[in-house]
């Protein structure tokens, strides 16, 4: 397992800088304002939340919930995007805790978030059903995990180049072709998602359990913006507990 993480976290440290590219576009359109408003749609109303971003990336859902005057803290395991996530930062002037570390093994105690976030990071974890648990653990009582992700076990990423409308299509083949035989080696790859997502949060003790089969019609507004074919589903999830009457 040790094995295929290096490369992952090499695959992507060699993509930060394109990938934050397309970051700092989505968040000069109107996607960012439709991230935003979906996922407050989510959050209590009337005080400052601990947020974890899990597997920032360069910082994008970062970013929109600073921007709402949140305590944001962000990791990822590539230390090329948190460099690029700490530059986004900077130019939207507003300050996160931007840490290097493991998806699967975080390093903060316990019950010390209000809420955790992830976007299409699950897809690309040696073992997700582990990083659920952590992320249960990190979780106030009553707390909430928001997961935004695709199922790309049966999505062939090769066969996405040709296509003009499609993200990966300005991408180098060789990338392309890596990334395809890291996402097969994985587990989760040969899973039946989001269903086998929600029995696993229910069996770790997660509560109030839903999952939007496809938000891209909400988040995905801006005609200036590519993204790939696949349906982006929303899991949402709460820590059981006394506070979550603060909800």
């Amino acid at each position: 397992m040790r094995e295929i993480s290096t490369k992952i976290q090499d695959y992507w440290n060699r993509r930060s800088q394109d990938f934050s590219a397309v970051r700092r576009k989505e968040l000069a359109s109107s996607d960012a304002a439709a991230w935003q408003s979906y996922i407050m749609s989510y959050l209590p109303h009337g005080r400052q939340l601990q947020i974890l971003d899990i597997g920032t990336g360069p910082g994008f859902l970062a970013i929109l919930m600073a921007r709402l005057g949140h305590h944001v803290t962000a990791i990822d395991s590539s230390t090329g995007m948190i460099t690029e996530a700490r530059r986004n930062a900077a130019e939207n002037q507003v300050s996160i805790d931007f840490r290097t570390g493991d998806a699967q093994v975080l390093p903060f105690p316990s019950d010390a978030f209000d809420v955790v976030l992830s976007r299409n990071l699950t897809w690309n974890l040696p073992d997700a059903g582990a990083a659920y648990r952590d992320w249960h653990r990190v979780l106030r009582d009553g707390g909430l995990l928001l997961n935004f992700d695709s199922d790309y076990g049966p999505v062939r990423f090769t066969s996405t180049v040709a296509d003009e409308k499609n993200i990966h299509h300005d991408l180098d083949s060789a990338l392309i072709e890596e990334c395809e035989l890291l996402k097969d080696a994985l587990s989760i790859s040969h899973e039946c998602r989001p269903v086998w997502d929600m029995y696993r949060l229910m069996e770790i003790g997660f509560t109030d359990c839903r999952c939007c089969e496809d938000i891209r019609p909400i988040v995905h507004t801006s005609p200036a913006m590519q993204y790939d074919s696949a349906p982006l589903f929303c899991l949402s999830a709460r820590k059981k507990g006394l506070a979550q009457c603060a909800y």
